[in-house]
C-alpha cells in the first residue's frame, strides 16, 4: 500500500473530532439502559455543515438545496467541491447522511450548466452501479422530484421524437435503469437515446462494454458513481467490478472520475485505491463518526439457551412499543420460522386492506412482514413499499435490507443472535434513524450465553473504533479468464501485454503477472483440457494475443457473465402467483401434503411439477426449508475480544463474583441480568474444566458414543478454527490412519476419532504446532471434498464450465459431474492449471482462513492444557451443537444444549450432595 497512499488524501477537516477510533469511543452508549444520556464528547451540531456549502453549485441545484434541506451534511460539504472539481473521491459515513445526494448533486448541476450552454446532449455522462437492482431503481426513483424541481424534468413526447431526429439539443435530463429486468424495447430506446444519467450493476456492465452498440453510448461518459463499495471490495464480484472500471477508462474519451459510497469500513485507504486503481488519486471525506448509536443486549432466557418461542416473543415485544422496526437474522430460514413465530402472537387475527394488497399471501396480521432473497422479488417490492407507507410495523428479514435500499423510517433494529462482526452490526443498526443527528437504536437479543458474550465484545470492538479490515481477493484467476472473454467478444484481438496492462491498474490485480495472464489464455483456448478441448474452447490464442471467436462463443460469455455463485431452484406458486425459492435437495424429500414455511407462512404442498412446487395456505405445523448459505464466523479481532472478556471474568471471580459484575457492567456496558449470565456461565466451566486464554489454549477429551473426541478451545474465529481442524485431522490421520469427523464454530472446533481408535494426550498436545502447517492443510484439504466442490464455482465464473447454455439453465447435477470430471482429471495432470490454482486460493484465503491459522500457532507460548472433564463442560455446546445451528432443527438444538447444561449441574451440585450426606 505504499505506492497507493502517496495518491490517496484523506480530508481531515470532514472528519469528527479525532480520528476515528476515538470518536466512536463517545459515540457508542455502553451505559446500561436505565442510563440514558448522550455521551459529553459528541456534539450533533458539528455532524452538519454551513449552507453555504451549495454556493458553488448551479443556481437551480443551489436553491432546490436550500428549500428543501434543512441543512447540509458533512458529507455534502467534502463531495460537492470534489465532484465539481471532477476529482476522486471516498465518501465513508453513516447511513442516513447524506451521501448518495452529495454524489450526484454535482453531477445534476453539471447538467444544468449544460443545458444552459445548449450543450445537453443525447449522451451519458454519468453512470450509476450498485450491487442490488432494486438499489438502483431506489435511487432513479429518489432523483426524479429533485430532478423535476430543480428544472431537469424532460419534456413532452412531441420534443422527445424531434431530439431523436437531431433537430435540437436536449432542455431536460433524463435517466434509465439497466439491469437483467430490463424490457427489451427499454434496452433499444437507451441505445437510440442514451440517459444522461444510467444506473446498473457491474453485471449489466459487463455485458455492455462486451457490445459495440453500447460502448459508444459510454465514450462520453465523465463520472462513475459506485454505491455501496464496502459490499463489493471484499469479494469476487468486486474484482470483476475493479477489471470492468479499467476497461471502461480505456471506452472513454477523457479521464472518469470516480466516486465511492461507502458505510463504516476499514481501512480507507484499501478501499480507495480499490475504487480508483492503482495509478489515480482519490480524496477520503472521513465521516464515520456522524451518528450516535445505541447498542443494548437482552438475554430473555434463564438456563443456557432460549427457545426459538421466547426469542420470537423478546423480538415482538420489543416491536410493538415503536412505529417500525427490523429484525435482522443471520439465515433465511431463521428468518422464516421467527416471522412466523411473531404473526401467531399478534393479537390482531387479520388486516384485510394489507391482507389484500400483499395478494392474500397471508391469513393473519400482515403489520408483521419478511424479507429475503429467497422470495419472490415482485413480493419484497411489495414489502418494501408497504413498510415505506407505514402499512407494515415490522419487516423480520435476512442480510436482504443491510444495504440501502429505501424501506422509510425506522425506528428500532433488533438483531437475532448478533451480526458476526462489528462493520455489518453497524450497518444494521444503522438502518434505523436514517436521518442525520438521529440517533441508531439497536438491541441484540441473545440466543444463549455465547451470544451475550459476543454481543458485549462488539460493542467493546465499536467503542475502541476496531472494524474487520476489508480483505480485497488478490488476483482470482477465475474472474480474470471471465474478463479476458469479455474483451474480445464479436471478433476483437487484444495483446497479452494489454491486458496485463489493463488488469494492473485494478487494485486487486496490481501483482498479476504475464505467465498468468498466458496461462489463463491457453485454457480458454481449449490446450491443457483433456478430451473436452473443443468443448471448452472460448476463444483464439496464437500466443502473443487472443482473439474472438464469433456469436456463438460470445452467447456463452452474456448468459454466464457474473460472479455470483449459481444454485438451483424451484419457484413455488400460491393461487398461480410465484411467491418465492427453494432448493431442488429440499424439493426432493417434500411430498404431497407437506407443509413448510415461506413467507412467513405455512404452506401445504399441492402438486410438484417440473421446476415448480404448487402449494396452498393451510393452519398445520410446518418445517423449513433449507438454503444453502456458508455460516459467517466473527473475525478475528472480534474473537481477540471474545478470548479478553472471558479470561478477564475468570481472573476476576477469583477475587469475588461482585468484582466481575461490575466489571462486566462498567467495560462491556451489560446490564445485571446478562452480567449474571456471563459470570455464571465462566464459573461453571472453571469448575467443570479451564478456561482458555490466547497463549494456551484448552484440550478437552471426552468418550462420546463410545468414541474418543477431542475438543479443541481455540476462540479464534470459525474461519481460523476450521482451518486449524483440517490441519488437526490430517496429523491424526497420518499417527493413526484413521479418518475422522470434524465440527467447527467461532469458539473452538471438535475432532471424532473412529471406534475404537484412540489417541494418548502427549500426541494430542502437540497437534497445534507451526512445522508442517501447509504442507498438512494441504493434505487435509485433498482428503475432504471441500476443493472438489468448490471447483464447481470457480470454473462457472471461469468459464469452464457453463451455468447456461441456449437460452436455458443446465441442470445442477448435470454441472456438478462436468466440474467433477474435470477436476479429477486436471489435479492428476497438472496440478498448476490456472482454475485449480485459484480453487485453492479461494478455500484457504477466503473460505478458510491459513494465514491467521498459521499466525495463530506461531503466537502460542505453550503447549495446550489436556483435561477429561467429568461433563461435557459449558464452552463445549455450541461447539458440539454447531452442525445444528440453521434454525430447521434449532428446538432440537435447543433441548440438547439445555440437556447438557442440566448434567453440568448434576456434576456441581452431586459433590455437594455427598459432603452434606457425610
Amino acid at each position: 500500500m505504499a505506492a497507493a497512499n502517496s495518491k490517496v488524501r484523506r480530508i481531515n477537516r470532514f472528519s469528527i473530532g479525532r480520528p476515528f477510533g476515538s470518536v466512536l469511543v463517545a459515540l457508542v452508549y455502553l451505559q446500561r439502559r436505565t442510563e440514558v444520556s448522550r455521551p459529553a464528547v459528541f456534539d450533533v451540531e458539528r455532524a452538519f455543515a454551513p449552507m453555504s456549502v451549495f454556493d458553488s453549485l448551479h443556481p437551480d441545484i443551489a436553491a432546490w438545496c436550500r428549500e428543501r434541506l434543512e441543512t447540509a451534511t458533512l458529507p455534502q460539504a467534502g463531495a460537492i467541491p470534489a465532484g465539481l472539481a471532477r476529482k476522486n473521491f471516498l465518501i465513508c459515513s453513516p447511513t442516513g447522511t447524506g451521501k448518495t445526494l452529495a454524489a450526484f448533486l454535482p453531477l445534476m448541476s453539471r447538467l444544468a450548466d449544460r443545458r444552459d450552454r445548449d450543450e445537453l446532449y443525447p449522451r451519458t455522462f454519468a453512470l450509476y452501479i450498485s450491487p442490488l437492482r432494486a438499489l438502483g431503481y431506489d435511487v432513479e426513483h429518489n432523483l426524479r422530484g429533485p430532478m423535476r424541481a430543480m428544472g431537469l424534468l424532460e419534456r413532452p413526447n412531441s420534443e422527445r421524437a424531434a431530439v431523436r431526429r437531431g433537430r435540437i439539443r436536449e432542455r431536460f435530463g433524463r435517466t434509465g435503469v439497466r439491469t437483467g429486468d430490463t424490457p427489451r424495447e427499454e434496452r433499444r430506446l437507451m441505445l437510440s437515446r442514451p440517459p444522461h444519467i444510467l444506473l446498473t450493476t457491474p453485471e449489466s456492465l459487463a455485458i455492455m462494454l462486451a457490445m459495440d452498440s453500447y460502448r459508444r453510448t459510454l465514450r462520453h461518459l465523465e463520472t462513475v458513481v459506485i454505491d455501496e463499495v464496502h459490499a463489493l471490495a471484499g469479494n469476487k464480484r468486486g474484482a470483476q467490478l475493479s477489471l470492468l472500471l479499467e476497461w471502461l477508462a480505456e471506452v472513454v474519451e477523457r479521464p472518469l472520475n470516480r466516486v465511492g459510497l461507502s458505510a463504516t469500513v476499514s481501512p480507507l485507504e484499501r478501499v480507495a485505491e480499490f475504487l480508483v486503481g492503482t495509478q489515480r488519486e482519490c480524496e477520503i471525506v472521513d465521516a464515520r463518526g456522524l451518528r450516535s448509536i445505541r447498542l443494548e443486549v437482552e438475554a430473555p432466557f434463564g438456563g443456557a439457551v432460549a427457545p426459538l418461542a421466547k426469542v420470537a416473543q423478546t423480538a415482538y415485544e420489543r416491536s410493538r412499543d415503536v412505529r417500525t422496526s427490523l429484525v435482522f437474522t443471520n439465515v433465511r430460514s431463521q428468518a422464516e420460522r421467527i416471522a412466523h413465530e411473531m404473526s401467531l402472537l399478534e393479537e390482531r387475527p387479520h388486516d384485510v386492506e394489507v391482507a389484500e394488497e400483499l395478494q392474500g399471501e397471508r391469513s393473519y396480521d400482515s403489520r408483521i412482514g419478511i424479507h429475503h432473497s429467497a422470495l419472490e422479488r415482485s413480493v419484497r417490492h411489495r414489502v418494501e413499499a408497504a413498510l415505506r407507507a407505514g402499512k407494515l410495523r415490522t419487516v423480520v428479514c435476512s442480510s436482504s435490507l443491510e444495504l440501502g435500499v429505501d424501506i422509510g423510517f425506522i425506528e428500532r433494529v433488533l438483531i437475532i443472535g448478533g451480526a458476526r462482526g462489528m462493520t455489518p452490526t453497524l450497518q444494521r443498526v444503522g438502518r434505523a434513524g436514517h436521518r442525520p443527528g438521529a440517533v441508531a437504536r439497536g438491541i441484540i437479543i441473545a440466543q444463549d450465553r455465547d451470544d451475550i458474550i459476543e454481543a458485549a465484545a462488539t460493542k467493546r470492538c465499536i467503542a475502541d473504533g476496531i472494524l474487520e479490515p476489508v480483505s480485497i481477493p488478490q488476483a482470482p484467476l477465475d474472474v480474470l479468464a471471465q474478463w479476458m472473454l469479455g474483451l474480445v467478444c464479436y471478433d476483437k484481438r487484444v495483446e497479452l501485454a494489454q491486458i496485463v496492462r489493463l488488469a494492473q491498474g485494478a487494485s486487486a490485480f496490481k501483482g498479476l503477472a504475464i505467465e498468468d495472464v498466458r496461462r489463463c489464455a491457453e485454457y480458454l483456448s481449449g490446450a491443457g483440457v483433456g478430451p473436452d478441448e473443443a468443448h471448452v474452447r472460448r476463444l483464439g490464442y496464437d500466443g502473443d494475443a487472443v482473439y474472438g471467436l464469433g456469436r456463438e462463443v460470445c452467447a456463452a460469455y452474456f448468459e454466464n457473465v457474473g460472479t455470483i455463485p449459481d444454485e438451483e431452484h424451484v419457484t413455488v406458486r400460491a393461487n398461480s402467483q410465484p411467491i418465492g425459492r427453494i432448493e431442488q435437495g429440499f424439493v426432493n424429500e417434500l411430498r404431497t401434503g407437506d407443509v413448510f414455511l415461506l413467507n412467513g407462512r405455512a404452506y401445504g404442498v399441492k402438486e410438484i411439477g417440473h421446476g415448480a412446487v404448487t402449494v396452498e395456505p393451510v393452519h398445520a405445523r410446518p418445517t423449513v426449508p433449507q438454503w444453502s448459505s456458508h455460516m459467517k464466523g466473527v473475525p478475528a479481532a472480534l474473537a481477540r475480544e471474545i478470548n479478553l472478556l472471558r479470561t478477564g471474568v475468570a481472573t476476576r471471580l477469583l477475587d469475588r463474583t461482585a468484582t466481575a459484575l461490575r466489571w462486566l457492567r462498567e467495560r462491556y456496558g451489560l446490564e445485571d441480568v446478562e452480567a449474571r449470565h456471563v459470570a455464571r456461565y465462566i464459573a461453571q466451566q472453571q469448575a467443570i474444566s479451564a478456561v482458555p486464554d490466547l497463549a494456551r489454549p484448552v484440550i478437552e477429551i471426552y468418550r462420546m458414543d463410545k468414541r474418543q473426541t477431542a475438543v479443541f478451545h481455540t476462540c479464534a474465529g470459525r474461519r481460523v478454527n476450521e482451518t486449524l481442524a483440517r490441519v488437526v485431522a490430517a496429523r491424526v490421520f497420518d499417527i493413526a490412519r484413521a479418518n475422522t469427523q470434524l465440527t467447527s464454530d467461532d469458539n473452538g472446533f471438535l475432532i471424532t476419532m473412529p471406534h475404537r481408535k484412540t489417541l494418548p494426550d502427549a500426541l494430542w498436545a502437540g497437534m497445534l504446532t507451526p512445522q508442517n502447517f501447509e504442507r498438512d492443510l494441504m493434505e487435509g484439504l485433498r482428503t475432504s471434498h471441500l476443493l472438489r466442490n468448490h471447483f464447481r464455482y470457480v470454473a462457472n465464473t471461469g468459464l469452464l464450465v457453463l451455468r447456461r447454455a441456449g437460452g436455458r439453465r443446465l441442470r445442477r447435477a448435470a454441472v456438478s459431474w462436468n466440474s467433477g470430471k474435470i477436476f479429477e482429471r486436471i489435479s492428476a495432470a497438472d496440478p498448476q492449471f490456472p482454475l485449480l490454482r485459484e480453487t485453492v486460493r479461494t478455500v484457504t484465503r477466503d473460505l478458510l482462513d491459513a494465514p491467521g491459522a498459521l499466525e495463530y500457532l506461531e503466537s502460542l507460548q505453550s503447549q495446550p492444557r489436556v483435561l477429561h472433564p467429568a461433563a461435557a463442560s459449558p464452552f463445549t455446546f455450541g461447539i458440539v451443537t454447531s452442525s445444528f445451528g440453521d434454525s430447521v432443527v434449532l428446538d432440537d438444538r435447543t433441548s440438547m444444549v439445555e440437556a447438557l447444561h442440566e448434567r453440568v449441574l448434576d456434576v456441581l451440585v452431586e459433590p455437594l450432595l455427598k459432603t452434606s450426606a457425610q
